[in-house]
């Protein structure tokens, strides 16, 4: 054995007892941490090292306490400088079982072997001020992000709703098609069909009375039907809710070909032979020829034609049987005699009177004004009087004249033409009411003649041709107030006015000056 060998069996005897110490002593700094730190979190200061240490600068140990019979020889070895690293996780040779990181934001992390066995790791934020401004601006940025997803996706969502709704409104129909109902229920009702509608007029009423759940569904219906009969004006049972295929069989039952035709309210002779003409196939000189004797028809001797009872209105004809032009043209004068016998008309001159003053009044109304007629019908009553001083018994109706010039539509007449007294029907140059009717009247004119309203008129103007404002006046002058108002119409609505309105008018207004 060399010299040496007692010095370095010492030494090394040295070693170990120093190792022991620090294990002792680290075992006890580890038990008094635990008991002071919850959850064996670690201070930052003991981690890291005293405050204002960086890496890689030494760091004095802190006092330890020694056990007895060991305290002198450990202060008497001499004892290596220990490392930040040292001091916290024991020598190097030891496993290391704690190390401190920092993450991307810079904020320091102790990791630490967890209890789930080996393998698995704890990391725990160490609690300091720099941590918490870190942890605080990044709550600031999630809290803005998860404001700004949440905006993105409201209106994303909102978006999604708005097209949704779209969507349905413009391809709902497409796809899923109109609104029908499936089957018929409720009781069976009667539904009337108006002369002169159509299956427009009809649908929308259809759908109004809650018959077909659709105006959209008729429609379809329509489109579909495979032997579409003729919708003809008359009464029909129907059920209260029907699918529209069913309604328009309803409709539509299967009758004998007719002939339809429509006479307008103001037509006169020539205008209705030519219309039952072509809607009978019945040559229009049959009907007159038939229509030479009025008083075949139980007109009055005063009539020469049939002028002014052939009812406006809407007639079919069986074209099956053959109509005779006779047979047609009674069923309008019928209509007439019926009107008279509802409102109380039965004397024969008085019909007759009745007549010819309904069709003047057929002849100057507004129609789209229908209360008007009785109104008319008093200022016509008014220049009949005998007494009345204001036109001196003159009816002064221009279509009148333009009846006994021949001439139809809207015209205008010249002074001279205002003058003629060889005109029989010119109301400015004879008294009293004209030779005969001057057209077909309706229901409504008929009933006006009869029972007029009770008024000092003497005149009326039409001073807006587009909404049928007639105004009526007790003096001449107040009358000419009421043309100027319509001239002022005509001149801010170009087109609107006739000229032979226009004529009238002016010419009316000149003679009044």
């Amino acid at each position: 054995m060399s010299d040496d060998m007692p010095h370095q069996a010492g030494s090394r005897r040295r070693r170990r007892e120093i190792r022991e110490a620090r294990e002792r002593a680290r075992a006890e700094e580890e038990r008094q941490a635990a008991e002071a730190t919850p959850s064996g979190r670690v201070p930052f200061e003991q981690a890291i090292g005293a405050a204002g240490a960086t890496a890689g600068e030494g760091v004095s140990e802190a006092p330890r306490a020694a056990t007895s019979g060991e305290a002198e020889s450990v202060q008497d070895a001499p004892v290596a400088p220990v490392s930040p690293a040292e001091d916290i996780l024991g020598p190097e040779e030891h496993v290391l079982e704690e190390h401190v990181e920092h993450d991307a934001d810079g904020a320091p992390l102790l990791i630490t072997s967890s209890s789930y066995g080996r393998g698995y790791q704890t990391v725990t934020p160490l609690d300091t001020g720099t941590s918490r401004e870190i942890l605080t601006r990044r709550r600031e940025r999630r809290r803005r992000r998860n404001l700004t997803l949440g905006l993105v996706f409201g209106g994303f969502a909102a978006l999604v709703v708005i097209f949704a709704v779209v969507f349905n409104a413009v391809f709902g129909g497409l796809l899923s098609g109109p609104e029908d109902y499936e089957t018929q229920a409720g009781d069976t009702v009667t539904f009337e069909v108006n002369p002169g509608e159509g299956w427009e007029v009809v649908g929308r009423r259809l759908a109004e009375e809650g018959i077909i759940a659709s105006q959209e569904a008729l429609r379809d219906a329509l489109r579909n039907a495979d032997d579409l009969g003729v919708l003809q004006a008359g009464e029909f049972e129907v059920r209260e809710e029907m699918p529209a295929a069913d309604a328009v069989s309803a409709l539509t039952p299967d009758r004998e070909a007719q002939g339809v035709v429509w006479i307008n309210a103001g037509w006169r002779i020539d205008d209705v032979f030519s219309a039952v003409a072509e809607a009978t196939g019945i040559p229009e000189a049959d009907f007159r020829e038939a229509a030479e004797d009025p008083a075949d028809f139980g007109l009055p001797e005063e009539a020469e034609t049939l002028e002014g009872y052939l009812a406006a209105g809407e007639y079919r004809f069986s074209l099956e049987e053959d109509p005779e032009p006779a047979e047609v043209l009674q069923s309008m004068v019928d209509r007439t005699f019926d009107t008279l016998e509802d409102v109380g008309i039965t004397d024969e001159d008085e019909q007759w009177r009745a007549v010819i003053i309904a069709s003047l009044i057929t002849g100057e109304a507004n129609h789209s004004e229908p209360e008007d007629y009785r109104v008319i019908a008093s200022a016509i009553e008014n220049r009949l009087d005998p007494d009345n001083t204001e036109t001196g018994g003159l009816l002064q109706i221009d279509a009148s004249v333009n009846y006994g010039l021949g001439r139809s539509g809207d015209l205008h007449f010249t002074e001279e033409e205002r003058r003629d007294p060889d005109n029989e029907y010119n109301t400015y140059e004879h008294q009293g009411l004209p030779p005969g009717p001057i057209a077909a009247p309706t229901p409504g004119t008929l009933e006006a003649a009869v029972d007029p309203a009770d008024t000092d008129y003497y005149y009326w103007v039409t001073v807006n041709v587009e909404t049928g404002e007639t105004r009526f006046n007790e003096t001449y002058a107040e009358h000419l107030d009421d043309v100027a108002v319509f001239n002022q119409y005509c001149d801010d609505n170009p087109g609107v006015c006739s000229p032979a309105e226009e004529e009238a008018a002016e010419a009316e207004v000149e003679e009044g000056e």
